[in-house]
Order: C-alpha cells, then sequence, then structure tokens
C-alpha cells in the first residue's frame, strides 16, 4: 500500500496498537497491542471503521496480544440493479406459467392461461423473497456490503417449480461471529415463518375429500386407471403434521401440486431443510460455524457421510439419486471448510445461542429424505 493508506492505518490505530515495522519492511500490514490494552467493544469499532473505509481487517491472539492485519481494500461495484429488476420479472412469469401448468393450464396453447398460475407465483416468490431479504437486511445491520437478490428463473414444460431460487452475493467480509450468526440465521427462519403461514391458509381452505376430488377432476381423471407415471411429493416431519394431523391426511401426496398455496408451502420447507444442511457455506454452515467455531468442519463432514449413506439407500430401495446434485455441488463448489471471520473471539450472545440451535431443530423438522419420487 502507498504511504498516505499506511499513514491513515496508523493514525486511526494508534491509541491502541504499534505498527509492526519488520513486517511493513516487507510490505505487510500489521499491527500489534497488548490483548488487556484494547477494550472489546473499541476493537469491534476499530474493526467497523476500518470496514467502513474499504479495508479489509482481520484480528488473531496470540499469547497475550492482539495481532490486527490489513490485508488490503475491499474492491467497490457498482449496482446493477436492472439485473435483478429483470431476473425478478423473469422469475415472476416462469413460476406463473409452472403455477399455471399446476392446475391443467399450459400457457403454449394460450398465453392468457399464465394468468391462473398467479396464485402459486405471489405464494412461492414470497417465501424466496423473505428468505433472502432476512439475508440482506441482518447484513445491512451489521453493515456487511450485499447485493439485493438474484432470482433464477426456471420454466420447462412439466412439473416444475417455476425457479431454481434465488441468493444474494456478500461483498464484504463477515466482521465477527455475531453478525455470522444474525446472517445466516436470518434468512431461513424468516422463510420458514412465511411457509408455516401459506401452510396454515392452505389447509384452513381445503375443501373436504369430495372437494378435494371435485376440483381435481377438474385438471385430470381422480385416480386414472392405467395411469404409468404417479409423482408423488415426500414428506417432512413438519408437513405430515399439517398433512395428516391438521389435513386429517384426505390430501394425497400425488396431488399437493395442484394446490397453489399448499404446495409453495412444501417448497418453503424443503427450501429451508436444504439451506440449512450444516455443511461449509450453506447457511447452516453459517450458523455452525458461529455456534462451535472450527468444530463445524468436522460436523459438516459427519453430515455429508449421512447424506451420501442416504442416496445410496435410495438408489437402491427407489431407484432414485434423490441428493446427487447436491452431493456433487458439495464437493465441487461447497466444501467443509467455512472461513473465519475477521474476529472469531467475539463471543454470542445467549439469544443468537438459542436461535441457532432452534435453526437445526428446524433443519431436522423440514428435511425430506425423498422430495419427490415416482410410483
Amino acid at each position: 500500500m502507498d504511504s498516505r493508506t499506511r499513514n491513515e492505518l496508523d493514525e486511526l490505530l494508534s491509541p491502541y496498537f504499534i505498527p509492526d515495522f519488520w513486517n511493513r519492511l516487507q510490505g505487510r500490514l500489521i499491527y500489534r497491542a497488548p490483548e488487556h490494552a484494547v477494550p472489546p467493544e473499541q476493537l469491534e469499532a476499530l474493526l467497523q471503521t476500518l470496514l467502513a473505509r474499504g479495508y479489509i481487517p482481520h484480528v488473531d491472539r496470540t499469547d497475550g496480544e492482539i495481532v490486527l492485519y490489513v490485508a488490503g481494500k475491499i474492491p467497490r461495484q457498482k449496482p446493477r440493479y436492472w439485473l435483478h429488476a429483470l431476473l425478478f420479472v423473469a422469475t415472476i412469469f416462469t413460476t406463473m406459467a409452472a403455477g399455471a401448468s399446476l392446475v391443467g393450464k399450459d400457457i403454449l396453447l394460450g398465453l392468457g392461461n399464465i394468468w391462473y398460475g398467479w396464485q402459486y407465483s405471489m405464494a412461492v416468490l414470497l417465501i424466496l423473497t423473505s428468505h433472502e431479504m432476512g439475508h440482506y437486511i441482518a447484513a445491512r445491520l451489521h453493515k456487511v456490503d450485499v447485493t439485493l437478490p438474484y432470482y433464477i428463473p426456471l420454466y420447462l414444460p412439466a412439473l416444475n417449480f417455476g425457479t431454481m431460487g434465488a441468493f444474494i452475493k456478500i461483498r464484504s467480509p463477515i466482521p465477527n461471529r455475531r453478525a455470522l450468526m444474525d446472517i445466516g440465521v436470518a434468512g431461513p427462519i424468516a422463510g420458514f415463518v412465511v411457509s408455516l403461514g401459506m401452510l396454515t391458509y392452505g389447509y384452513a381452505t381445503l375443501p373436504d375429500l369430495d372437494g378435494i376430488i371435485a376440483y381435481v377432476e377438474k385438471i385430470h381423471p381422480w385416480n386414472p386407471q392405467g395411469v404409468t407415471v404417479n409423482v408423488v411429493l415426500g414428506k417432512s416431519l413438519l408437513f405430515a403434521f399439517f398433512n395428516d394431523v391438521i389435513g386429517g391426511g384426505r390430501l394425497p401426496m400425488n396431488e399437493v401440486y395442484h394446490f397453489p398455496f399448499i404446495f409453495a408451502g412444501w417448497i418453503g420447507l424443503l427450501v429451508t431443510a436444504i439451506n440449512l444442511i450444516p455443511i461449509g457455506q450453506l447457511d447452516g454452515g453459517h450458523i455452525l460455524y458461529a455456534l462451535i467455531g472450527n468444530k463445524s468442519r468436522r460436523a459438516g463432514i459427519t453430515a455429508f457421510v449421512i447424506l451420501l449413506v442416504l442416496n445410496i439407500f435410495l438408489w437402491y430401495r427407489y431407484a432414485t439419486p434423490a441428493w446427487m446434485l447436491w452431493i456433487i455441488f458439495i464437493l465441487v463448489l461447497i466444501g467443509f471448510r467455512h472461513p473465519p471471520t475477521l474476529n472469531d473471539t467475539v463471543a454470542l450472545s445467549p439469544l443468537q445461542r438459542v436461535l441457532g440451535w432452534t435453526s437445526m431443530v428446524i433443519f431436522i423438522l423440514c428435511f425430506i429424505p425423498l422430495p419427490i419420487y415416482v410410483q
């Protein structure tokens, strides 16, 4: 870094830290201070100031000393609002098209049929948007630079969700484990709550069995003879409670996708469970790292082995590699190691620990061992 930058950092950090001149001769900006000389709240304030000025700091503690590294500057990117808007509008179209096909209306036979899919589109996009905006708002509250959600549209002339989900990009480092917990847990909990709302409304308005049969028969014959392909949705523990207890078991799992709010709620629980898998940089991986630190890597490997064994069993029993795509995705892109935050020494609050472990319970309640299969 140039002398102007070095002078700015020296002035900012001088009340507590002294430069490591030996490392400075080698081009590295490292500052040191006795651990007792820097109050934790002041250290956090300094890190926030450095981040606000575009620097990437990292804190380590060794032998009673605080070592502060300044790695460089955060690259700034101009927001592309037009791209976010374009993808969102495209995803509205594809989810409406998917929703129309779920009630037996094909947009290829008439573009006007797309309006039959508005309920499903609204429900599933509200769930996805709640999830991503939970991450977004938590990140902004912790002054972490993030993008608006990128929606992924998908249209297939067959049973599909109309989207491959959405994501936000984190463009600056996570300052500490508290911020990591809040950002990681806010999305799944927000999406989970909205999914519960969709399921509650869907089952509250579900007709009796005769009404279900009459509704389905407007789309296709009820229990048709000679059907060779019957697509069935799997149940999580929580969905089984809604369908079998609240719904009295009157809605067959091979007809759920004809009911837009219930199907959107089912998708919401599935998306919540997938994101909460405690591996790598999935939301569940963020949460587990915030809870137990580097031990989360071993837990993630254990979770991956369980997922692999489950996939082998499903292949043997049902001839379907249900989780193979995610296994490849984890191996190639996600991995098992979670990078440290800038200051891992900041402890979680009791409420954050409760939310973190609650999210692991939500994962268990929402996980569907076999999401979709053919009878």
